[in-house]
């Protein structure tokens, strides 16, 4: 899940790319101008939060009312195009794709890079643009808060 918690308005984000493997909202991810895909990220530097439009269609609007955090809607298929937006500095947001575990707020985070928790938010010893704030309950769902430097 992604939720903007503070956020610059009207900025332009990107909807040119597919997931190249399975993914899920409020990940990170690098874009690769070569396949254009969205992919797991090597490094710390160019970075995107990884978003879709979560319209239900076909049976799913048959449903009614379905809670943003059901997994049909934060799902990204290989594929599938996603919407990449680029955090900039003084945003905030909320993302349960974060390893919580061990934080403090205050602490710097580092997107992984490998492994099952690839694109997750984790602990950082070194500096970087992302810093931990804490936690936010969002319909029951905990949330971490992610400040851009």
């Amino acid at each position: 899940m992604l939720r903007r918690l503070e956020v610059h308005v009207h900025k332009a984000a990107d909807a040119t790319f597919q997931a190249a493997t399975p993914t899920v909202r409020g990940r990170l991810a690098q874009k690769d101008f070569s396949t254009k895909t969205a992919v797991t990220p090597t490094s710390q530097q160019g970075l995107y939060w990884v978003n879709k439009d979560n319209y239900p269609t076909g049976l799913l609007g048959l449903e009614g009312e379905l809670s943003d955090y059901d997994t049909r809607l934060e799902s990204v298929k290989a594929g599938e195009f996603v919407v990449l937006e680029k955090p900039l500095p003084g945003e905030v947001y909320g993302t349960d794709q974060i390893v919580l575990s061990g934080l403090a707020e205050g602490d710097f985070l580092a997107v992984e890079t490998s492994g099952g928790n690839a694109g997750k938010l984790i602990k950082s010893t070194d500096p970087t643009q992302f810093k931990f704030r804490g936690t936010k309950v969002d319909n029951g769902n905990t949330l971490g808060r992610v400040e851009i430097l």
